[in-house]
């Protein structure tokens, strides 16, 4: 079962695996085929197969065992019935994870702009800064982009919203594979990234969290223009405009 050319390599070896977990190729507890072997069959290099297996062990799906190998946690917490419910993904789907994205994640990048250590701070500079080079070079930088986001969860040193963070990973996952053929919107959230890392750098939380609900709020935006029928009267243009604000003069500002 190779992966498509066209799809993002990391996104896509995490969808397989999801996808042969649910479908029960695997059992609870039944060791999973080696990196080199899924590698091989999915017709991709190690590299993004090493990084789905260490993503789905952090959502529980699976337990690496150092010296023996990848297992099937013994009661795996694959969210069916959202994975199902986003693999059917439409653009009101999106709009409601973005919506809660949008509740959350600027919080959570004002926080790391005031808790994060300095190698934190770093690290995330470090991932926007991975992901605009990827872009530049049109390469896969869905995993850069999603631990961007991760990253500031952790820096965030808030267990209660860093575990809500993680119950929508998966959803995060699935909507990126969207939102990345906007039009547009990929050198948009480059920006938005290194503006907001550059934020948390310089403690500024106030800034991180206006420039976080501006990113949010910019692929809303995108998501409405691309299907302007979803818009319902929570999208309405008004409540758009005013949220899109604070995007375009950070946008600007650098400019």
């Amino acid at each position: 079962m190779a992966i498509a050319s066209g799809q993002q390599v990391y996104l896509a070896v995490v969808e397989t695996l999801m996808q042969r977990i649910a479908a029960g190729d695997w059992q609870p507890g039944q060791r999973v085929p080696s990196i080199t072997q899924l590698a091989r069959e999915l017709g991709v290099s190690t590299g993004p197969v090493r990084e789905a297996a260490r993503v789905l062990a952090s959502r529980g799906l699976l337990r690496i065992e150092h010296g023996r190998g990848i297992f099937v946690t013994d009661a795996p917490n694959l969210p069916l019935d959202l994975y199902e419910h986003f693999q059917r993904m439409d653009t009101g789907s999106l709009l409601e994870l973005f919506e809660a994205r949008r509740l959350l994640e600027p919080e959570l990048a004002a926080l790391a702009a005031d808790r994060a250590t300095d190698e934190q701070a770093e690290l995330i500079l470090a991932l926007a800064q991975a992901m605009e080079r990827a872009a530049d070079a049109g390469q896969d930088f869905a995993e850069p982009d999603i631990q961007f986001h991760q990253q500031i969860a952790r820096a965030a040193r808030n267990s209660v919203l860093a575990g809500m963070m993680a119950g929508i990973n998966d959803l995060i996952v699935a909507g990126q594979q969207v939102t990345v053929d906007l039009p547009g919107m990929t050198p948009r959230a480059v920006r938005y990234h290194l503006l907001i890392a550059e934020a948390i750098r310089d403690r500024q939380p106030l800034q991180a969290r206006l420039l976080m609900l501006a990113h949010v709020s910019d692929a809303i935006e995108s998501l409405l223009s691309r299907q302007p029928e979803a818009r319902g009267d929570q999208y309405d243009q008004r409540a758009t405009a005013v949220i899109v604000s604070p995007r375009t003069m950070a946008l600007r500002a650098d400019a």
